[in-house]
């Protein structure tokens, strides 16, 4: 406990001008800037996979799409999104 009273003590002596010194010199420890990037990123490729995904109702060549069309197209698509072509 004398320690805590050394310590009151010690900061009781400091002028405002020492003070304002040392808080100067002592760095936090919060971030400055947070990284957003990856979430960036993330978001962008959410974005383009769902401007262009296949809706199973549009047709192709005057037909509907069947199941497995719609499931492969999709599949496709998904495949370019995440390797990085811009579609």
């Amino acid at each position: 406990m004398s320690s805590i009273t050394d310590i009151d003590a010690l900061i009781e002596s400091l002028s405002p001008e020492q003070i304002k010194a040392i808080m100067s010199v002592v760095a936090s420890k919060k971030p400055t800037k947070v990284d957003t990037s990856r979430k960036l990123r993330r978001m962008a490729l959410t974005d383009l996979y769902f401007s262009v995904e296949p809706k199973p109702h549009h047709k192709i060549s005057d037909r509907p799409m069947s199941p497995e069309e719609y499931s492969d197209m999709r599949e496709s698509i998904r495949q370019q999104v995440l390797s990085g072509v811009d579609l």
